[in-house]
């Protein structure tokens, strides 16, 4: 499910994007094994404005990132700034596409990132199976989400838009991800609103 115009507009504030470079991401770079494994090639899934990417690159030192979202304004959002940055696009990729049917071959990534994105997802199952198809044995998987009490309740629903059906809270997402054939490395759950996982994949 896309970002309603509301939504757009605050994960766009430079408040947000200070959040995650200074308290979001040192948080869930903790949670790696030290020190940092090279990450060649990542992926973010729902990159939106493009904040993502230079967590990624700044916090987790990824050469490569692949930049997806189902929103092709959101996209075309993201190339603009980073075409328009002193990076330029160098070692970057993006493409319209779906979480629950990645185009991209088996155990191409090294690592996937899904920051806030899955509880925008109805079928969140099927996102996590696909995450664990394109990553590398060993891979990891970096989650940062929303949980059903955050999203399912009258506040939430006056101001976004988020589907209401088929939630999941901290210890549903952890199971589904050792359904899908992953380790949890570490994870963290505030007071089951939203939480931070670190999984990686162990099986080839």
């Amino acid at each position: 499910m896309k970002l309603n115009p509301f939504e757009k507009k605050l994960v766009q504030h430079p408040l947000r994007f200070w959040l995650q470079n200074h308290i979001e991401a040192p948080l869930l770079t903790s949670m790696m094994p030290k020190p940092l494994v090279y990450i060649q090639q990542a992926l973010e899934i729902g990159c939106g404005f493009g904040n993502g990417i230079h967590l990624i690159r700044e916090h987790f030192g990824a050469e490569h990132v692949t930049a997806v979202d189902l929103d092709p304004e959101m996209v075309s959002a993201a190339k603009a700034r980073w075409q328009s940055s002193a990076h330029g696009l160098e070692q970057l990729d993006f493409s319209v596409a779906d979480a629950t049917a990645l185009p991209f071959k088996d155990a191409q990534f090294d690592i996937v990132f899904n920051f806030a994105v899955f509880h925008h997802i109805p079928d969140w199952q099927s996102a996590i199976v696909e995450v664990a198809r394109v990553l590398k044995p060993n891979g990891y998987f970096v989650i940062e989400d929303l949980y059903r009490a955050a999203i399912c309740n009258p506040l939430s629903r006056r101001l976004f838009e988020h589907p209401q059906q088929n939630r999941f809270d901290h210890q549903q997402l952890l199971h589904m991800l050792r359904q899908a054939g992953f380790k949890i490395v570490c994870d963290r759950n505030l007071f089951n609103l939203s939480g931070m996982v670190l999984a990686q994949k162990v099986f080839s």
